[in-house]
């Protein structure tokens, strides 16, 4: 009998281990994240390159020789990011951005990576750089630098997160890993 007792004993100690950390519910894995507050007349703020303004609009040509204006995407949250295809950072965090691009453009959020393309040593190189790491984002060539000093870029990567109205929310200098990424992306929708 007390083997008996001890048999169910240590079944339902293994059930409960099971239970609690080989049977737990993973399909929620993406953590909660609390959006940004909506700013009220978000349009009136100044712009600016700190937190809390407005994104200065730019225009500037794309790879494709296509018109690109970061004020056509207000309405949408946008990834702003400033890189070069020499930038090992850079390197790192593209797949990722690819990755919740293809996640998360359908509920709107869009990115604009801004090449930096005095900075290369031959603009053929930007075209070579998208088709091998398959970036089906717009590519925006600052091939003057013009937009490049507009925003103050002093190292790749640098990534502003901009919400529906055009306000910068987060301006991260250096990579940004993945999780933090997505983070980012779900407080802007």
């Amino acid at each position: 009998m007390k083997k008996w007792a001890a048999g169910v004993a240590i079944a339902v100690v293994l059930l409960f281990i099971a239970d609690k950390f080989i049977l737990k519910d993973t399909s929620n894995q993406v953590e909660q994240v609390e959006k940004y507050e909506k700013i009220e007349n978000a349009g009136e703020l100044p712009i600016g390159l700190n937190e809390g303004k407005r994104a200065p609009d730019f225009e500037l040509v794309d790879l494709n020789g296509r018109s690109v204006k970061l004020s056509e995407y207000n309405g949408k949250p946008v990834l702003l990011n400033f890189w070069a295809t020499w930038c090992p950072p850079c390197m790192d965090e593209m797949p990722h951005m690819e990755k919740l691009y293809k996640k998360y453009n359908k509920e709107g959020f869009e990115i604009l990576a801004v090449n930096v393309t005095t900075s290369e040593k031959d603009p053929k190189h930007v075209g070579q750089f998208v088709d091998e790491y398959k970036l089906t984002f717009p590519i925006p060539l600052d091939e003057k630098g013009t937009v490049f000093h507009e925003y103050a870029i002093i190292g790749y990567p640098t990534s502003f997160f901009i919400d529906s109205d055009g306000v910068i929310r987060r301006k991260v200098m250096g990579p940004v890993i993945e999780e933090e990424l997505e983070k980012e992306i779900l407080k802007l929708l």
